[in-house]
């Protein structure tokens, strides 16, 4: 028992000095961080003082670019960009207006015009006025408008002061003599067919024709005709699931043979299939069961969708040929060409015309055509025309006259943007001229 009080006793006073010990080091440990009256306390900086001090940095940095994003952030550049776009916006404004105004002007103008082509009294000037102002000129048709205007006439009359005046056609097929004379090409594509499709694929792989031609045969449907369809090259593009019928014209035998031959092989289950032997020139009669170049008959056959792709340069008389096409064509029906032609630039018609009888004797084509003119010529209505490869490459839509367009062939600005702009200007015209009759009334109420 005595051992046991001896043992606690010499447990609990080293346990108190211990306690003492540690008491005099925590105030020892205390002690040494209070602060002295010449010590200075180092405050922590917030967000925007390190930001203002990398901006600053950044500010003089050898770097341009990191300069430059400085500077744009200072609040200097900012305030100065802010009156910027407060006067861009009140110049875009003004200009928007202007603009409007200015459409609104040529819907006017181009109104009156095709209301008086309409009764068959517009002159030629107009003519060309209202192709301008559709965006549809051809390059005879810019330079005989050129010529118009260079002609001394008073500005203060209308355009029916050139009602008796008719310039001389400067039609690019006929006087540059760069563009051969057209030949019957019937036996030099007999004699090329075997070879034909070996000899053009790298050519057509190089420029991606196969999007084109692809683009080409969406279109069919229906009932549809492929006129100087040569080898079939289309035919890995035709989707017969939109197709009720479909007739192949060529005028070789040779070509028509392997078309026959691929198709059979491609589709050995689609019945509804003709092979023709025949000219694009005599289409009419060929479809009323004729023959020559006599009168064209009338026919029954008639055609939902008739695509040609690098038909018209070979062709004898493609105006005539494509004045066929539109004979038989059902109403609300298409013609899709895809050819090729002159292009947008003088330097690539130069190409073209320079190596123009080289192409002629290689392929039989004549690839230097104004297709413009030919599709002016033959009467159809473009609705669509897009040009690709420096604008030598055309992808036409076309309808007969006076059908109407469908609704996904009107454009976005002839549907929404003129109409829009159109109904604004008159709202606003009419608000106008109600607030002056309403003006006059209370001036002659008040006398």
């Amino acid at each position: 028992m005595l051992g046991r009080l001896l043992s606690r006793r010499s447990i609990t006073r080293p346990l108190g000095i211990i306690q003492a010990v540690s008491r005099q080091s925590s105030l020892r440990a205390r002690s040494s961080y209070i602060a002295h009256s010449n010590s200075k306390v180092k405050r922590i900086k917030t967000k925007e003082e390190i930001a203002k001090e990398k901006l600053e940095e950044q500010l003089k940095s050898e770097n341009r670019f990191i300069r430059w994003g400085a500077i744009v952030r200072t609040e200097k550049f900012t305030k100065g960009m802010t009156k910027y776009l407060i006067g861009a916006y009140v110049f875009f404004l003004i200009y928007g207006l202007y603009f409007m105004k200015k459409m609104y002007a040529k819907e006017k103008e181009l109104e009156k015009l095709e209301a008086k082509q309409l009764e068959g009294k517009a002159n030629e000037f107009e003519t060309l006025r209202i192709k301008e102002l559709r965006g549809k000129l051809r390059t005879r048709d810019e330079r005989k408008l050129a010529q118009y205007r260079e002609m001394t006439w008073d500005e203060n009359q209308d355009s029916s002061q050139y009602d008796h005046v008719t310039l001389a056609n400067n039609n690019e097929n006929n006087t540059n003599k760069k563009i051969l004379p057209a030949r019957d090409t019937t036996d030099f594509y007999d004699f090329k067919a075997s070879e034909y499709d070996e000899g053009v694929n790298f050519e057509e792989k190089a420029i991606f024709m196969g999007r084109r031609r692809k683009w080409l045969m969406k279109y069919c449907k229906g009932d549809v005709l492929e006129a100087a369809c040569g080898t079939g090259r289309n035919l890995k593009y035709a989707d017969l699931s939109k197709i009720n019928s479909i007739t192949f014209l060529d005028a070789s035998e040779k070509m028509m043979e392997l078309t026959h031959d691929k198709f059979r092989k491609e589709f050995p289950n689609f019945k509804k299939a003709a092979f023709v032997v025949g000219r694009a020139e005599n289409l009419v009669n060929l479809a009323a069961g004729g023959e020559g170049q006599g009168v064209n008959p009338d026919t029954k056959v008639k055609y939902d969708t008739i695509v040609e792709a690098f038909g018209l340069c070979s062709l004898e008389d493609p105006v005539k040929s494509l004045q066929n096409f539109e004979r038989l064509l059902k109403p609300g029906g298409r013609i899709v060409l895809l050819e090729h032609g002159r292009g947008n630039y003088d330097f690539i018609n130069k190409i073209l015309d320079d190596r123009a009888e080289k192409r002629l004797e290689t392929w039989g084509c004549r690839w230097n055509l104004d297709l413009g003119e030919i599709l002016d010529d033959s009467g159809l209505e473009v609705v669509e025309e897009n040009r690709t490869h420096f604008g030598t490459t055309w992808c036409v839509i076309a309808k007969r006259k006076g059908d109407l367009k469908k609704n996904e062939e009107v454009g976005f600005v002839e549907k929404y943007v003129s109409s829009s702009i159109k109904n604004k200007i008159e709202a606003y015209a009419n608000v106008e001229g109600s607030s002056k009759k309403l003006n006059d009334a209370e001036t002659t109420s008040d006398k």
